[in-house]
């Protein structure tokens, strides 16, 4: 029989332990030992409950090939772990620790049935030593505890300098060959415009729902097209009952007269040629000739006036006209830019697609370019990223990346398109290009059939390899 020394990771023990055949009789009842040394023991089976360092006497029963020796001692209790329980020796007398050395000892040497030498040991007085609570082990065990000790440090030292080098490895990797950033999913949301400017008067849509070209989606009313509208018909309808009256003037006028006067410049003149023939007779004297002369050169007269009266009474009239012309033909231009308009609030999406966000409620004032709906268009989008502008340096047009969304657990193959604000903005300018620390990369996606909600946040990863 040979001791068999316990094998710990660097536990730091006062004594090494053993697992030597050991008896324990407490309170009468026999209990085997279990990884015992000169310090301590621990005891299978031990159903007694007790505290933490309660002391309890036992008897230590060493078994030999054909007897056994018996040591009085008293045990502190510790701990216990599942059917074990551990104790520590209570001033253990020097005979009996130089009786359990001697036993470990004779073990080793295999020697274990020599009980002479035990006996020798309890009677011999006590010498002092250096040596109180170690154990000797033999040159074989410590040999093979150095090659134990040895083969554990080169595994863990090849483990750890295999990590540092898959650290290194992954940290130039994601610093050199590959760029990671964080983008957005954009380019696939129409902005649906108030177009005039009022308040809101309905809503027909709601977020998540699908809409056709076409489809009505809101209503913008504004009172003063309304009002001004109706102040314009009322112009419209004045100024056409001003017209139809000049019409009617100028086709009445001066008719009645002139006809009358006409008629009596016809008399006249029968008159006169009948006084003319008569004179040139000598039927009537001169002066009743001069007198019908006279009253036919005055009918001629009167005629010949209201003629002239009556087409400058025309003329003015037909300015007039002209006028109210003007005025009619301005505010119906008026009006129609104004119908334009209320036309214009009567609002319907311009193309198909889901709606994503209903910017304003009923009720809410709208200029023209206040935003009122985002429709979701069923096309393929891009991502925006930026960059710093030492990690920019690296980009290239036509690069490959991978795009991860977390909402769908997907990857995406893309491609770098564009770099710069302009690709955004085409209102970016030189120096705002040059004067940021940061660089937009817009990045379209290889496959055209890829359908992402706007404004998702996604991991991008550029291979610049």
């Amino acid at each position: 029989m040979f001791a068999v020394p316990i094998r710990e990771a660097n536990y730091k023990r006062k004594a090494h332990r053993v697992d030597l055949p050991l008896l324990l009789e407490i309170d009468g009842k026999p209990y085997r030992a279990r990884d015992w040394s000169i310090i301590g023991i621990g005891v299978e089976a031990f159903d007694m409950d007790l505290e933490r360092d309660q002391i309890i006497p036992a008897q230590c029963v060493i078994p030999m090939p054909d007897s056994s020796f018996s040591l009085k001692v008293e045990l502190q209790f510790k701990s216990r772990r599942g059917n074990v329980a551990g104790f520590e020796f209570h001033n253990l007398s020097r005979p009996n620790k130089r009786v359990l050395r001697q036993y470990i000892e004779h073990a080793v040497d295999g020697k274990i049935g020599n009980v002479e030498d035990l006996v020798s040991v309890v009677t011999t007085p006590g010498v002092a030593t250096p040596i109180e609570d170690a154990i000797t082990l033999t040159d074989l065990e410590a040999e093979g505890l150095t090659r134990h000790f040895k083969a554990k440090s080169y595994v863990s030292l090849s483990i750890g300098v295999l990590f540092v080098v898959f650290v290194i490895a992954v940290l130039f990797y994601n610093t050199v060959y590959r760029i990671h950033a964080t983008g957005v999913v954009t380019g696939n949301i129409e902005k649906i415009t108030a177009n005039a400017r009022g308040v809101v008067k309905a809503v027909h849509v709601e977020p998540n729902t699908f809409v056709d070209a076409g489809t009505p989606i809101f209503i913008i009313e504004n009172p003063e097209v309304a009002i001004s509208l109706t102040n314009i018909d009322k112009s419209l309808q004045a100024i056409e009952q001003q017209i139809q009256s000049l019409k009617l003037q100028r086709a009445s006028g001066n008719e009645v007269l002139v006809a009358t006067l006409k008629q009596k410049l016809y008399k006249q003149e029968f008159q006169y040629q009948n006084a003319q023939r008569l004179f040139y007779k000598r039927i009537i004297s001169i002066k009743d000739f001069s007198f019908v002369e006279n009253q036919y050169q005055q009918a001629l007269i009167n005629y010949q006036r209201a003629l002239d009266e009556s087409q400058q009474d025309r003329e003015l009239i037909n300015q007039k006209i002209d006028v109210l012309d003007r005025q009619k033909s301005s505010l119906q231009n008026e009006r129609d830019v104004l119908a334009e308009r209320q036309s214009q609030q009567n609002v319907s999406a311009p193309i198909g697609g889901r709606v994503f966000h209903v910017q304003r409620s009923v009720g809410s004032y709208v200029t023209p370019n206040d935003v009122m709906i985002l429709i979701e268009k069923n096309s393929s989008p891009h991502v925006f990223l930026k960059l710093l502008a030492e990690d920019a340096l690296k980009i290239k047009i036509g690069m490959d990346a991978k795009v991860y969304a977390p909402s769908t657990d997907t990857d995406y193959e893309a491609r770098v398109v564009a770099v710069g604000y302009s690709s955004a903005n085409s209102n970016a300018t030189v120096t705002q290009e040059a004067s940021l620390n940061e660089t937009l990369i817009r990045l379209e996606f290889t496959n055209d059939d890829v359908r992402l909600p706007p404004n998702t946040r996604v991991k991008v990863w550029i291979k610049t390899f």
